[in-house]
């Protein structure tokens, strides 16, 4: 009788993942940091978008 392979659902491994968790986690915090930085300077961000 044949053993059936187990193919996991998620395909990232827990260190790969952990490593992203703390990646959004650090871009969340310096997007957090630009804004108050840009409120405290009085800076108004205009956005453009370009074709």
């Amino acid at each position: 009788m044949e053993e059936k392979k187990r193919i996991p659902a998620v395909t990232t491994s827990d260190s790969v993942s952990f490593l992203l968790r703390g990646a959004q986690k650090r871009r969340s915090m310096a997007l957090a940091r630009a804004k108050m930085i840009q409120t405290e300077l009085g800076v108004v961000p205009r956005l453009v978008t370009i074709k």
